[in-house]
């Protein structure tokens, strides 16, 4: 554990969690009913545990103190109490801001059919989809239920959002995945401790809405920077300051939309009327500069305290006009200062009136008539003025209708479950790794491209916008974006965490047009939009060297499990014969794991090692079936020898060859064993040099390359598929032909010091003494 330099309560583990580490005086510490320390885990956010540790400092500084020994154990024991349950409550909130809300990525997996519901019955009654002008950007017109009017405390008739896309398919799929959004919020129940519930749900719907755009709402700028900007940042915001802010009141004030399209803060009722009469003879109202219901819903709650303590302020000295008009015009100032540059003074334009879907052009407008309205604008109330707009830009809007015919087709996210289970039954996604880890980059290439878009309309700029995307993607990019609370799209355009190598973006991006040609195939799509799209690699550093070097292969067979030194970890006989197994027959480490003593057989004098998916086994693909036989080394240094103890020891043929080496159902068979070589290569001193047990292969067919040997008999040892034309025929060598080659093999090492029945005597001298875990 280490100390932060600026805070004396906030120490790091070296795995990087952070802690709030508190030790009580001795008047507390030595009551039995305290604690003599804490140590709470702040989680592995900096920023985050710097604060928490700070407000901690505060809410217990009646304990830290200095000569405070008035302080009873009961209250100090109630304090700790409530700090450490505000502390898990902000916690929890930081990990999951959406409590039982789905994220914008969980939703768009989900069905959307009420959206398409919703889509196609608002459509039929009033313009839901359209753009200004033909070609324009679509913008998703939302007529609120009452319920959702209720949710954001807000009464409103229209919320109008860009979608930031111009394709008609596009945007019916965003409007259907926005109004699916709505059903969500209309359907939630909030949890009965959450502070401020309206704009909890306005910034859900801030942050759907967003997801429902291409960039994910990062050309946007309709939240003002002096408010909270996302669902994590309040949630957070609001636990935080839950110590010292006491719990929201009944607001005295209500907020609506005017005609319009702006928003109007006005006083129902508030005991300030009581106080000073002026203000129930003259209605209290302030304009809210926004036509956005989400704006207006954050402003309304950031507002309310300043207004009654801005009434009070002014009219406690003098309730007279004056001192109201005074009042006003400081709260006016205060709405200028949040709102900054996304202060609104322009009413919400009409809506144009209804067009067919296909129609691409409209009537041109006079431009002196234009003018002229232009001019007059200015001159007309509010009111006036919308319905002046509406008669110079009904006529150059498009809306599109939107049918239930129209929303039909299999989106993304459908696409890649079928994908996922077609790989699956069809055997090329059986291995342990291999399913969870395309598992994790479908989940990646949906999000980016967007799980709620329908095949149909897809297209190749979207391909092309993910081939962007993937040369940005952070390495274990959905762990920070959970971290950082960051969509994936987010992330991506943030650019602060290193890239994956280009090489394994391509490989996300295979995936992606492989998941296509799936789509073709099965007639889910008329065409493949990724055809011929290409990922160049070209500039892309070469891939890190795994080959081992003759002096790494040095420090390997001088490791630990080599030496005649008595060695403080228990000693198992994997530890000793998988690093010689690796390098002497190019095998992989889950191979050799997963063997059982039957697979090592004598056939026509040649002793073998047959590797197969027999009994439960796995193998990576067809070509990994094979027989390796056992290279003269390794019998010399007592392979056999221990294969006839093995069998003396047990009855069963068909018992692991390693019976101390531990197999878990969920992790893959070399899980233990993987673990067990990291530490082995530190204590070997190849920590620095990227060695890993995968390399031994690697060096393996370097070496049949070094000495000229036969290359492709070297394929046949460690299963790699000869695609050449003539590479069916005859690949299988007979065992003869492939031991006479085997052996050629030589590291030029010197193995002299190694000895498995020197190994097994100091086994015997450990004994029944078990040294760290024992196996199951």
């Amino acid at each position: 554990m280490s100390n932060l330099s600026n805070q004396q309560h906030l120490i790091t583990s070296p795995s990087g969690v952070y802690q709030y580490y508190l030790t009580l005086p001795k008047y507390l510490s030595s009551n039995p009913r305290l604690p003599a320390q804490i140590r709470w885990s702040l989680g592995r956010d900096a920023a985050l545990a710097r604060t928490l540790a700070r407000l901690l400092d505060a809410e217990l500084s009646l304990i830290l103190k200095p000569g405070a020994t008035l302080i009873t154990p009961e209250l100090v024991r109630e304090r700790l109490t409530q700090a450490n349950a505000w502390l898990k409550r902000t916690l929890d909130n930081a990990r999951n801001p959406w409590g039982t809300l789905p994220t914008p990525a969980e939703l768009a997996q989900t069905d959307l059919s009420i959206g398409k519901r919703r889509l196609v019955e608002d459509s039929a009654k009033r313009a839901t989809l359209f753009s200004h002008t033909p070609g324009g950007e679509l913008i998703l017109s939302i007529r609120p239920s009452q319920t959702l009017q209720l949710a954001l405390d807000l009464q409103f008739d229209r919320l109008d959002w860009p979608l930031g896309i111009t394709d008609h398919a596009q945007g019916q799929d965003a409007a259907v995945y926005a109004f699916a959004a709505v059903a969500q919020l209309e359907q939630h129940t909030p949890n009965a401790g959450l502070r401020h519930p309206a704009t909890f749900h306005a910034l859900a719907l801030y942050e759907y809405l967003c997801y429902a755009r291409p960039d994910g709402g990062a050309a946007l700028s309709e939240i003002p920077t002096d408010l909270p900007g996302s669902l994590a940042a309040f949630r957070i915001h609001s636990t935080l300051t839950s110590l010292s802010w006491p719990t929201p009141k009944k607001s005295a004030f209500f907020t609506r939309q005017l005609t319009s399209g702006l928003y109007r803060l006005e006083m129902t009722s508030c005991a300030l009327k009581d106080q000073y009469p002026i203000l129930a003879t003259r209605s209290f109202q302030l304009t809210l500069p926004t036509t956005s219901a989400i704006v207006a819903t954050l402003l309304k709650e950031r507002l309310v305290s300043a207004v009654e303590s801005t009434l009070h302020l002014n009219l406690r000295r003098a309730a007279t006009e004056t001192s109201l008009a005074q009042a006003h015009q400081q709260l006016e100032g205060l709405v200028s200062q949040l709102i900054g540059s996304a202060l609104e003074k322009n009413p919400l334009p009409s809506l144009p009136q209804a067009r067919p879907l296909t129609e691409e052009s409209s009537t041109p407008v006079d431009p002196a008539k234009q003018a002229l309205a232009s001019a007059l604008s200015a001159l007309l109330p509010e009111a006036e003025r919308a319905q002046l707009d509406a008669l110079i830009n009904g006529a150059k809007g498009i809306t599109i209708e939107s049918k239930a015919e129209q929303l039909n087709g299999i989106t993304l996210g459908e696409l890649a479950k079928r994908f996922e289970q077609a790989q699956v039954n069809e055997g090329n996604w059986t291995h342990v790794k291999t399913l969870p880890m395309c598992q994790a980059r479908l989940a990646t290439l949906t999000e980016l491209l967007g799980s709620h878009k329908r095949l149909k309309a897809l297209r190749r700029a979207d391909f092309l916008t993910l081939r962007d995307q993937l040369r940005n993607l952070p390495k274990n990019a959905r762990q920070i974006a959970l971290q950082r609370r960051l969509s994936l799209p987010a992330l991506v355009t943030d650019r602060t965490s290193p890239a994956v190598h280009p090489r394994t973006a391509k490989s996300y991006f295979e995936l992606a047009k492989a998941m296509m040609r799936y789509a073709l195939d099965e007639e889910l799509v008329e065409y493949d939009v990724t055809s011929n799209l290409l990922f160049k690699t070209r500039n892309a550093s070469p891939p890190t060297n795994r080959t081992y070097s003759h002096e790494m292969l040095v420090k390997l067979i001088n490791s630990p499990a080599y030496s005649s030194a008595q060695p403080r970890w228990r000693l198992d006989d994997y530890k000793f014969w998988l690093p010689l197994l690796g390098l002497y027959t190019g095998a992989r480490l889950a191979e050799l794991c997963q063997l059982r003593l039957t697979d090592i057989r004598c056939c026509n004098g040649i002793w073998i090692i047959n590797i197969d998916d027999a009994d439960g086994k796995r193998v990576k693909n067809a070509g990994s079936v094979r027989q390796v036989p056992i290279h003269h080394q390794l019998i010399k240094l007592g392979f056999l020898d221990f294969i006839n103890s093995r069998k003396r020891a047990k009855a069963g043929g068909k018992a692991l060859l390693f019976d101390s080496l531990r197999l878990y159902r969920a992790l893959p068979d070399s899980h233990v064993a993987s673990r067990w070589f990291g530490f082995n290569k530190e204590r070997s001193g190849l920590a620095d040099d990227n060695a890993t047990f995968h390399g031994l292969r690697h060096t393996f067919i370097h070496q049949f390359r070094v000495q000229r040997l036969d290359i492709l008999i070297a394929k046949a040892l460690v299963g790699h598929v000869d695609n050449s034309t003539t590479g069916g025929y005859g690949d299988i060598y007979p065992l003869s032909v492939l031991k006479e080659e085997i052996d050629k093999l030589d590291f030029e090492l010197d193995l002299t010091h190694i000895s498995y029945e020197r190994y097994q005597a100091m086994q015997e001298r450990q004994g029944s003494r078990q040294i760290g875990r024992p196996p199951r």
